[in-house]
């Protein structure tokens, strides 16, 4: 297959702003959060966060990295790993200044020693293991609370690895289908026989976006019929996650169907000239407003004289321009490296 733009660049910081938007709800009165509450719009931009990257590693598998795994997980390495531990670092020196001048207020936990406890500071930096647990370092807190994502982030991107290893020994295709077929009935059986409803519940939203690609590229009964299975899946998944407040599932779950449609459509279109330009920089900046718009918000509710609209307002164009200079000073000095492992620049 050869290499094509997909828009979806504006797509992607649009669903992080999502996030923001969600977030910063803590900036707002308590009278004043009920819809974020019930809307649950941060909840919906993961989940759609998740199938656009299982589109995006099955199409770069089959474009880049054919047969090349340890390629893929360098490439991936790259791209989550040093912006987090900025992240990380920026948020520790933030949260840390203010516990220790007594104005740290945070939304998510309520800490027990300094930030800046070795303990603490270790707990963030292998924050991205899979299956971690703040519990195992004495307390239940993270600088960057909605670090899980990057971790189911990393077990997928481990399992996709593992297939290509697989396909790369035995010479053939089939064993692509076969680990599908198996996060399927995994994600069956977590849902329907002894899972509880957490996190993982969104772990479908993955081989939707796999199967996505499937269709797209080789279109036919069968893949439409598996995607719309997967589909189903998905959706039951969601529907039984526990999420922050009362989400209203009559408004959440066809506002996931509209965006996963956009999604679908969006992956068929092509972008040139100025139009792609624009929609790059803005895919670009969506994994930096992700990670770090969430020590803006904790800075302005520590700080901040009265919560309000302006606040909240304010603190949402800091975040996009903490954004814009993280891309600028450690994505954008990562991706000549990221495009060698690639060996080719998109």
């Amino acid at each position: 297959m050869r290499a094509q733009y997909r828009p979806l660049g504006a797509f992607r910081f649009g669903l992080a702003l999502l996030v923001v938007l969600q977030h910063f709800q803590h900036l707002l009165p308590a009278a004043d959060r009920a819809v974020f509450s019930h809307m649950g719009f941060g909840a919906l931009a993961v989940c759609v966060f998740f199938a656009v990257s299982g589109f995006v590693v099955a199409e770069a598998n089959a474009v880049f990295y054919a047969w090349r795994p340890a390629a893929f997980l360098a490439n991936r390495a790259l791209r989550l790993v040093p912006p987090y531990l900025a992240a990380l670092a920026l948020s520790a020196l933030a949260q840390g200044v203010l516990w220790h001048t007594g104005r740290l207020v945070l939304w998510d936990y309520a800490l027990s020693m300094s930030p800046w406890a070795p303990a603490t500071l270790l707990s963030g930096v292998v924050g991205l293991v899979p299956g971690f647990s703040p519990r195992w370092f004495g307390q239940d807190f993270e600088f960057i609370p909605f670090v899980w994502t990057l971790r189911m982030e990393i077990a997928f991107y481990l399992a996709a690895a593992c297939t290509m290893a697989v396909a790369w020994r035995v010479g053939a295709r089939w064993p692509v289908g076969v680990a599908l077929a198996a996060g399927l009935a995994a994600s069956a059986a977590f849902l329907l026989l002894a899972g509880r409803p957490g996190a993982l519940s969104t772990a479908p939203m993955f081989l939707v976006g796999v199967c996505v690609f499937l269709l797209q590229a080789r279109p036919g009964a069968g893949r439409a019929i598996l995607l719309l299975a997967t589909a189903a899946l998905a959706a039951a998944g969601f529907v039984s996650w526990r999420q922050h407040g009362a989400p209203v599932l009559a408004w959440q779950v066809p506002a996931l169907g509209a965006l996963m449609a956009v999604f679908a459509w969006l992956v068929t279109r092509r972008a040139t000239g100025r139009p792609r330009a624009i929609d790059r920089r803005l895919g670009d900046l969506s994994y930096p407003l992700y990670l770090n718009h969430y020590v803006v918000g904790v800075v302005a509710t520590s700080l901040a004289p009265r919560l309000g609209v302006a606040v909240y307002a304010g603190a949402v164009v800091l975040a996009v321009g903490l954004a814009m200079a993280a891309e600028i000073l450690v994505d954008r000095n990562l991706r000549g490296w990221r495009d060698r492992i690639r060996a080719r620049a998109v």
